[in-house]
């Protein structure tokens, strides 16, 4: 399969172009201590709540800053973009926001909470596809019939300089950071984030998190080159990318000093922890860098550390499934 890209990686000076570009509709996150979650690691834990944007999630970041490079021919063509939720949602929103027509190629078995905030956001949903590979050659598609502005979900310069912002507000609310784990999921996040703090902290490592179900990060990080994983069923409906992009790709093979494998019963237990020691409502993919922290990242350098809790927009019936086993005390 042929992922599309744009352009190379972007530069430092690129993310704050891309912050000035989207200060005036998305305000700094915070970034709050966490004694509950400093206690169960051993280590002096922050939490960048990026669940407290207007829809819960980090994407808005990207697709804003996107949406604000286009050319307004590109824009007055109407913009379609793939993506399993949140993307989806973030183009729905800022799309809507500007005035720009809006179409999100999901899979059948999209999140219903995710689903119905795209709807409601009045981008045009179309389904079809087991997961995010699917959807994505959907949109592609659906951009060449109809001759729309396709938007890539993570392997766009503009989309990772959009998600960097959140590492340019962790560099400042947090000075002598010593280390930041990042949800990876086609990697534009944790992309975005490592330029901007070996930009402005070079000493600060960056650590990934990347679900057991579908490695590819991992896998073509360890081989030296992008690979194809074959996604297996996962709770993480955030983290369905089978093979990186090229940026991010090579961001990440520059920048993250390790990345660790994660499982559904990991994540689950992250979810409950968060929500039981810190008050944090997180969907799996946000909740992941807590579960690799206490596992497979657990003996990694790094006293003084953030955790970007990426994502709230977790379904009902998991979270009513994490409750009930926990309730009962099941492992």
């Amino acid at each position: 399969m042929v992922r599309l890209s744009r352009g190379s990686l972007p530069g430092y000076h690129d993310i704050e172009a891309a912050e000035e570009r989207i200060r005036r509709y998305i305000a700094p996150t915070p970034l709050e201590y966490s004694k509950g979650i400093s206690e169960l690691l051993g280590r002096q834990v922050y939490l960048k709540l990026e669940t407290s944007l207007p829809i819960h999630v980090f994407k808005l970041r990207g697709a804003m800053n996107k949406l604000l490079s286009l050319p307004d021919s590109d824009l007055a063509k109407g913009v379609v973009t793939a993506s399993s939720g949140n993307h989806g949602l973030a183009i729905a929103y800022a799309a809507k926001l500007f005035g720009v027509k809006a179409a999100v190629c999901v899979p059948e078995a999209v999140n219903p909470q995710k689903l119905m905030a795209i709807e409601e956001q009045g981008a045009e949903v179309i389904r079809g596809g087991a997961g995010y590979d699917q959807a994505y050659e959907n949109a592609l598609a659906t951009a060449g019939k109809r001759r729309l502005t396709f938007v890539h979900a993570f392997d766009d310069r503009d989309v990772i300089a959009g998600q960097g912002t959140c590492g340019l507000e962790i560099s400042r609310q947090l000075p002598g950071l010593e280390a930041v784990t990042v949800a990876i999921g086609g990697g534009g996040l944790i992309s975005g984030i490592a330029i901007a703090l070996k930009g402005s902290n070079p000493r600060a490592l960056v650590y990934g998190a990347e679900t057991l179900s579908i490695p590819s990060m991992y896998e073509s990080v360890k081989e030296g080159k992008r690979l194809r994983v074959e996604p297996k069923p996962t709770i993480a409906d955030g983290m369905q990318a089978a093979i990186p992009g090229e940026l991010t790709f090579e961001a990440t093979r520059r920048f993250v000093s390790k990345i660790g494998l994660v499982s559904d019963d990991q994540l689950e237990d992250a979810i409950y922890e968060l929500l039981t020691l810190a008050r944090v409502l997180a969907e799996p993919a946000g909740a992941s860098p807590l579960a690799a922290m206490k596992g497979p990242l657990k003996g990694e350098p790094g006293q003084k550390v953030a955790l970007v809790i990426s994502g709230g927009n977790i379904s009902v019936g998991l979270l009513r499934s994490i409750l009930m086993r926990k309730e009962k005390g099941s492992p």
